[in-house]
């Protein structure tokens, strides 16, 4: 446990630093002691938290509010879990080096109002860093808390950047920075946010892999369907996928016909009256299998058909599945070790049955049009299922070789075409690949938007610049 003498608080508190905030700026600007007041300032504490983490504020002559001269050996690291701010600080205060957590509140009395005075985690704090010193405050154990105020230490341009970036009414807070910044810093923390997008995409399918039994293939089938659905009709494909487990498919996966007939079975889209043979047929088997299997078929009407291209309907999109599996014949985990983008392109080239070219639907004739795989939609089945699958076995398995080809294979993927990453381009950054695409999406999306700029790599790049 961190120890500390008892302090004699003074009467005292630092007087400013001369020189440090003369400087020059618009008078009409707010002050720095403005800024944080100002109800819209949207990161109080978090912003001081950066703020002493980084260093950016004058360090020259640095002592407690009692007088006594402290050195930062080091900062300490920002922890968002419960307890004290940064953890594995080093100070030297007075010559004596001590080490522990740092708390940082915008006035001293927050310690008071948090009743870190009473909980015994708050008890290993080497210092408390405070933007305004209000109030002499204590451990749980007595012990008087050496304070550091940074009121006449704060950088302005650190605040004055930081609160552009909060209030910009840009999708990308730091857009006027990109040109001047350094690509190979921004293509740095685009790697990182990429490797993060796929962490967190991939949690409920690391859940579902133990569910499964660690069954890859099995795997691999949840993943494919849910990736035929798309945005709309995601939810229904993972509900077929449970309805209609890979251990019953796979025994049946050479007969095309029966394949079609228990993936419409199991989709719920059997369960009418129908005129044309063909569904007549696929009604009739299912029925056989379903019986032999113990099946129950997913809810039907969990399936959008509105406001979607009829290339894009369900029905047709399920046909692509069945001939799919159908196709492959071996085992789904082929995907998995398909090593490159051409290798898992033939792979996934699949035309459904006769009967849908010339259907969208059942019992709705259409002129004839055959309706294979797009291009489009097998590489975002490759992003969305492949991708995925080589992750997720890569984790489970520790086998950075699978991970790195997951990677790989965003890297070879053209970019997706949407409205989140067409402006981009026009900032100055280069759009090439599926892998930079997914990284700017997990940035607009998850930085960029909720004005994360404390926690994005680049945004604190920006404000590290400021320092004095």
């Amino acid at each position: 446990m961190f120890l500390h003498p008892k302090l004699s608080p003074l009467a005292w508190r630092c007087a400013p630093h001369h020189g440090f905030l003369n400087v020059v700026r618009d008078p009409a600007a707010p002050s720095t002691h403005d800024l944080l007041q100002d109800p819209a300032f949207p990161y109080g504490e978090d912003l001081l938290q950066f703020i002493w983490e980084a260093q950016l504020f004058d360090r020259h002559g640095l002592r407690t509010v009692d007088g006594r001269p402290v050195e930062v050996i080091h900062a300490g690291r920002i922890q968002r879990d419960a307890g004290p701010d940064l953890r594995d600080a080093r100070v030297r205060i007075d010559g004596q080096e001590w080490a522990g957590t740092v708390e940082v509140h915008v006035r001293s009395s927050e310690w008071i109002q948090h009743g870190h005075q009473h909980d015994p985690a708050y008890e290993n704090v080497a210092l408390h860093v405070v933007y305004e010193h209000d109030a002499e405050v204590r451990t749980v154990g007595g012990r008087v808390l050496p304070t550091v105020e940074l009121l006449p230490r704060v950088s302005t341009s650190s605040l004055n950047l930081f609160v552009g970036l909060m209030r910009g009414r840009g999708e990308v807070p730091c857009a006027a920075h990109l040109p001047a910044a350094g690509p190979e810093r921004f293509h740095t923390w685009l790697e990182s946010v990429l490797v993060e997008r796929l962490v967190r995409r991939t949690t409920a399918a690391e859940e579902l892999y133990g569910l499964l039994q660690r069954d890859s293939a099995a795997l691999a089938w949840h993943l494919l369907c849910r990736a035929f659905g798309q945005r709309a009709n995601a939810e229904p494909f993972a509900m077929l996928a449970h309805a209609l487990p890979w251990s019953v498919l796979r025994r049946v996966r050479d007969d095309a016909f029966r394949v079609e007939a228990l993936v419409f079975g199991q989709a719920g889209l059997l369960q009418v009256d129908f005129v044309d043979e063909h569904p007549r047929r696929l009604q009739a088997e299912h029925r056989a299998l379903a019986r032999l299997h113990g099946l129950r078929p997913a809810p039907v009407a969990a399936w959008t058909f509105g406001r979607l291209r009829p290339a894009a309907f369900p029905t047709v999109r399920l046909a692509q599945l069945a001939a799919l599996v159908a196709r492959i014949r071996g085992d789904l985990t082929d995907l998995a070790a398909a090593p490159d983008v051409p290798t898992l392109r033939r792979l996934l080239q699949a035309d459904p049955s006769a009967y849908w070219t010339t259907h969208y639907r059942f019992d709705h004739a259409t002129p004839a049009r055959p309706k294979p795989l797009g291009a489009a939609t097998v590489d975002q089945l490759i992003i969305n299922a492949v991708v995925p699958l080589l992750f997720v076995l890569g984790r489970a398995r520790g086998e950075q070789a699978l991970r790195d080809r997951a990677i790989a294979l965003l890297e070879q993927l053209p970019p997706e075409h949407n409205a989140v990453l067409s402006p981009w381009a026009a900032r100055g950054v280069v759009v090439d690949s599926a892998a930079r695409g997914q990284a700017l999406l997990e940035l607009q999306r998850h930085y960029c938007t909720p004005r994360r700029c404390l926690s994005c790599g680049f945004g604190r790049h920006l404000l590290r610049a400021t320092r004095p």
